[in-house]
């Protein structure tokens, strides 16, 4: 089974952003190839999405890996991040919803991962 945690944490990387999304593989194999496919926003009836197209490859087990960076912009309305994950001869699309982050403080620190965050998982469906 494929199982993945995308945390959100604050922080600054020097790139005028203020969010960074980290991949987290809480599987027991190497996820062979992660997609990113798109970042979805959402607030009210408005939304929109974003394409991303980020590739990952070789996450072993317990890695992480930054997928995405946001201004800021993005954390006041519901994120979604659609990622399609290949294990060997399995494809997995995978959904991870954030609430409002703006309103979030004092966030946990993130296992595995060692930054304050918000964690969301996700158990895919085959493709």
């Amino acid at each position: 089974m494929i199982r993945c945690r995308v945390a959100a944490c604050c922080e600054s990387l020097d790139d005028g952003k203020e969010w960074s999304f980290y991949l987290i593989n809480d599987s027991d194999t190497i996820l062979e190839l992660v997609v990113l496919e798109k970042v979805g926003y959402e607030w009210g009836d408005w939304g929109n999405s974003e394409d991303a197209d980020v590739h990952v490859t070789g996450l072993v087990p317990g890695a992480h890996t930054l997928i995405w960076r946001d201004n800021g912009s993005g954390v006041e309305m519901r994120m979604e991040f659609s990622l399609l994950v290949q294990v060997r001869d399995r494809e997995e699309k995978l959904q991870f919803e954030f609430p409002k982050l703006y309103r979030r403080s004092n966030l946990p620190i993130v296992e595995g991962l060692g930054k304050p965050g918000l964690q969301v998982t996700a158990k895919g469906q085959g493709v």
